[in-house]
């Protein structure tokens, strides 16, 4: 491991607790609870589970150590099996369609977002922000990357519960800090951050009110209505809604903008097994399904939620 990569997380020292010991507190919690039903019960203050720099490692006063890998990402999960279809493979095609440009508008329309909620005062000049669920890492990275040249001082933590996915975003190095974690048991500190982004990909509300600071920022990107229309109507696949999705999150959070972000692109032919790699469309599809099938534009449509924690 690279004296920069350590130095990247002692300097990012308060943030990460101990999600072992988190997972141990919940679940004697919860047994408590059951044995005491209907008792009077003293509130106890929650143990922080700090988890601090050493050596090579990150390390709870409890002896549970993650070590700080060579690219500079910490396992939190060293035992989790890879998700059915979301393999190396998977995300490596996600990658290489990213980086050509075809989801640039929905990355740039959360980082206008981001840089209006600092104009108005809703976030620090220096906001601590979390990518759960960072995939590969093309949010998280071009983000930091945005916001590091308009001269804002943001920290960027991605976390994602596939190995693959995190291993390729902390590719290349750089400020991010990247975690294989459960977004229902994150490896962060009560209260650490100041906004948590959750891209095309579950959330976990209750988990982001814990780790965002009162007043802290949610912003989720959904698929809009057309988001890969072209591609949906060659598979006979129905139209969807995301109505469910955005009445959870106007029940979790308040509300603060609902904005779209929305492109139709060229899909040469030599990009078609990408984008047909890159979409769990296709996971239940066989390749006799899947051969000479083209489209020649494809549609990128997102609705970005924006939502206060209260």
């Amino acid at each position: 491991m690279s004296m920069a990569g350590i130095a990247k997380y002692e300097r990012a020292a308060g943030l990460f607790r101990c999600p072992v010991c988190a997972r141990r507190a919940q679940a004697g919690a919860a047994q408590a609870d059951a044995t005491m039903a209907g008792a009077a019960q003293t509130a106890a203050p929650r143990p922080a589970f700090a988890l601090v720099v050493d050596g090579s490692c990150l390390r709870c006063a409890a002896g549970h150590t993650f070590d700080i890998a060579r690219k500079g990402l910490v396992n939190f999960i060293p035992g989790q099996k890879p998700l059915a279809g979301y393999d190396a493979a998977f995300f490596a095609s996600r990658r290489e369609f990213l980086q050509w440009g075809y989801y640039a508008h929905v990355r740039q329309a959360i980082v206008e977002r981001l840089e209006a909620l600092r104009a108005d005062g809703l976030l620090p000049e220096a906001p601590v922000i979390l990518d759960a669920g960072c995939g590969e890492g093309y949010y998280a990275r071009g983000i930091g990357e945005a916001l590091a040249g308009a001269g804002v001082d943001a920290t960027m933590i991605g976390a994602d519960i596939a190995k693959d996915a995190v291993r390729l975003a902390a590719t290349g190095g750089g400020p991010q800090l990247w975690a294989v974690c459960d977004v229902a048991n994150l490896p962060i500190a009560d209260a650490a951050l100041d906004c948590v982004l959750n891209i095309f990909t579950p959330a976990n509300y209750a988990e982001f009110r814990r780790v965002l600071r009162p007043g802290g920022i949610v912003i989720k990107a959904i698929p809009g209505p057309d988001h890969l229309r072209e591609l949906r109507e060659r598979l006979g696949e129905a139209d969807h809604s995301e109505s469910d999705v955005v009445s959870i999150f106007r029940s979790r959070l308040e509300p603060l903008a609902r904005i779209r972000a929305t492109r139709t692109l060229d899909v040469p032919s030599d990009r078609m097994y990408t984008l047909l790699g890159m979409t769990p469309l296709t996971f239940a599809l066989d390749d006799a399904r899947l051969d000479g099938l083209e489209v020649p534009r494809i549609t990128i449509d997102a609705e970005l939620l924006v939502g206060r924690s209260v």
